[in-house]
């Protein structure tokens, strides 16, 4: 699916994932701190948690049916969360 789409690259879904996941998990998601927390809290080298969601709904088109809505009720989950 991500070389087939033009949109996405190899691995961008799973670093999608991550990213907005461990954004959303983060008690203190918007005062991060990388000494306490291990997490790195500069997006422009890790990655902006709100465009990895965004991609996160390019992988969803992306996919077939059954795999989005697998996926679907994973980030809803993280969505709900957040």
């Amino acid at each position: 699916m991500e070389r087939r789409d033009a949109r996405l690259w190899p691995g961008s879904a799973g670093r999608a994932w991550e990213r907005w996941r461990d954004f959303v998990r983060h008690p203190d998601r918007r005062q991060w701190d990388l000494h306490e927390t291990g997490l790195c809290t500069e997006w422009a080298c890790c990655g902006d948690p709100w465009e990895a969601r965004e991609r996160l709904d390019t992988v969803l088109a992306a996919m077939s049916r059954r795999g989005a809505r697998e996926l679907r009720r994973l980030v809803d989950a993280l969505d709900a969360r957040y």
